[in-house]
């Protein structure tokens, strides 16, 4: 791969281009941008910033795992996708899986920025892997699959939904009495929306209302928000479990189904074994009885200050 080292002059960002048509979770939690130079196939032609804001913040002041989670998600989708289409927009990436490795600590004020590689694109899938780096650290190394369809279909898919939607009025979502809000979240938590939790046995179970903020541009649940979702749950689960502070070092998830505003998602974390410097956790994202997203984690712990 090339070199993802940022240059040392500042990043213009008039020369880069915010996605169209606007995507609301990435509005909502970015903004986020991407600039193509030359051949979209070849490797570090897409390069993506994530200016980074008070509102990405994590319980110490850096930046939180599921806002670099959703920049993966970001930067694997313009790799694979624009590979996929040439450049030309005229693909809809949707992820099937990603594997992110935490190798550093994103700090609140300097960009993050991400560029990537694709290594094989087919008929239906596209697959990719690139490096997140902020003032020339590696942050984070990505790799995923996506699936790209034909972006006018999708659209049309969810203009069709959305009439359908328009003569039905919004349902109540509810959230168990036994479910505690989560008043001490994070600030990206937060910005987000309001969460609830339970503590169990072996772990912990999360539940979240959906709100309108929280769809990508197809209408659906966004991939970076659920896997913002599953990582703030699986660190909560990890403090309750071990009484100690946990910090993400590899995420890893499959998407199962596409979710929606229709109800809460709920999230079951296990935590199959931990020990005094490590936790692994894994879980299951679903609504309604259907399952979303599966995510597997490796937490480091340490003691709390």
């Amino acid at each position: 791969m090339p070199d993802s080292s940022p240059s040392s002059l500042p990043i213009d960002l008039g020369r880069y281009s915010t996605f169209d048509p606007p995507d609301p979770f990435e509005d909502h939690v970015g903004p986020f941008y991407f600039r193509i130079s030359g051949d979209a196939s070849r490797a570090g032609s897409v390069h993506c910033v994530l200016p980074t804001l008070p509102r990405h913040g994590n319980y110490v002041g850096g930046v939180h795992g599921g806002a670099i989670l959703t920049f993966s998600d970001y930067a694997l989708c313009l790799v694979a996708g624009r590979a996929a289409d040439g450049g030309t927009n005229s693909s809809f990436a949707m992820t099937v899986s990603i594997a992110v490795e935490f190798l550093d600590a994103g700090r609140i004020g300097p960009p993050l920025e991400a560029t990537g590689e694709p290594l094989q694109v087919t008929g239906r899938l596209a697959f990719a892997r690139g490096t997140l780096s902020q003032e020339g650290r590696t942050v984070a190394l990505w790799s995923g699959v996506v699936r790209h369809v034909a972006r006018a279909k999708t659209m049309a898919r969810k203009d069709a939904a959305e009439a359908r939607s328009a003569t039905l009025e919004a349902p109540a979502q509810t959230v168990p009495a036994d479910f505690e809000p989560l008043a001490t979240a994070s600030v990206y938590s937060r910005h987000i929306g309001p969460s609830f939790a339970r503590k169990e046995t072996d772990g912990a179970t999360l539940i979240q209302p959906t709100l309108p903020q929280m769809c990508n541009s197809g209408g659906v649940l966004h991939g970076g928000y659920m896997m913002s979702f599953a990582d703030s749950a699986v660190t909560r689960a990890a403090g309750l479990v071990t009484g100690m502070a946990p910090t993400t070092v590899a995420f890893a998830a499959e998407f199962l189904a596409a979710g929606d505003l229709s109800a809460p998602v709920t999230t079951r974390v296990e935590v199959p074994r931990h020990g005094k410097s490590l936790a692994f956790l894994r879980g299951v994202l679903d609504q309604n009885g259907r399952k979303l997203l599966a995510y597997s984690t490796t937490i480091k712990l340490r003691a709390r200050r």
